[in-house]
């Protein structure tokens, strides 16, 4: 049996899941690119009592989605980690990518909302080749690590 944990940034919230999730899927939609301060947000979904989390203790807001149905997302008051959410009318908890310990594993199977994906994303075949250089301009003096 597999077992991953994770928490929020500063730690105040911690989870522990007992199984590997059900899917794992980039999502591209306007809210979770907002959420994420980022072009998307990686969800990992379970089935709730595969995670043991105390959802009560999070902070959480309520929107209704594209969908129709209602969305909440459960995040740390203090740190501000959206760490999981819900959607009505399916029985599973999905956790953010990025708040768990080790994310080498993670593998998304699919993206969802392509259409509204940052455009700057869809072109970026070469990003590997931007970081590359990256690392010459900084191993030359060119760039200086912050």
């Amino acid at each position: 049996e597999v077992t991953r944990e994770g928490g929020c940034s500063c730690s105040r919230h911690r989870f522990c899941c007992i199984a590997t999730p059900k899917t794992v899927f980039a999502c591209h939609c306007k809210e979770c690119q907002k959420m994420s301060g980022s072009a998307l947000l990686v969800w990992l979904e379970y089935r709730p009592e595969e995670v043991k989390l105390n959802l009560r203790e999070l902070k959480h807001y309520s929107r209704k989605g594209a969908s129709g149905n209602m969305v909440n997302f459960f995040f740390c008051g203090a740190c501000g980690s959206t760490i999981c959410g819900t959607m009505e009318g399916r029985p599973s908890l999905f956790l953010t990518a990025g708040v768990f310990d080790e994310t080498d594993w993670i593998l998304p199977g699919a993206h969802l909302w392509k259409g509204s994906a940052q455009k700057w994303l869809q072109r970026s075949a070469g990003t590997l080749n931007v970081f590359l250089k990256l690392d010459l301009l900084q191993k030359n003096g060119v760039l200086r690590q912050p």
